[in-house]
């Protein structure tokens, strides 16, 4: 059996511009706002106790600074709280805690883990 492979372009959406004629200024992506501070501000929630999901995240963001914070609640019933800044530094977390972790008790023979609900 044979198998042949074709390295011919599949049509011209794939081909590089032709270089045919002066180049067009407002050719490309349009850069207009490139130079312009980025500033925005968001958050969501989301909390359904019969799934048991409980998470969030709201970040602002003024020039090139973003200060921001996310929660979610883990499996073992603790939540964990991440407040960061990222910056020219880099990405910075703050992690935290709260709530006691629990674990399912094992029981011999049957399965161990946590018991995810089923929709």
């Amino acid at each position: 059996m044979l198998v042949g492979i074709r390295s011919e372009p599949q049509g011209p959406g794939y081909l590089p511009p032709s270089g045919g004629g002066a180049p067009r200024p407002n050719q490309g992506h349009p850069d207009e706002w490139a130079g312009d501070p980025v500033n925005y501000e968001f958050s969501y929630e989301v909390q359904d106790a019969q799934a048991g999901l409980d998470f969030g995240h709201r970040e602002m963001r003024k020039d090139d600074e973003a200060t921001g914070s996310y929660h979610v609640l883990l499996p073992d019933g603790r939540t964990q709280y991440v407040d960061y800044v990222a910056d020219g530094g880099g990405y910075r977390p703050m992690i935290r805690y709260e709530g006691t972790a629990s674990y399912p008790a094992h029981s011999p023979g049957g399965s161990e883990g946590y018991k995810y609900k089923k929709k």
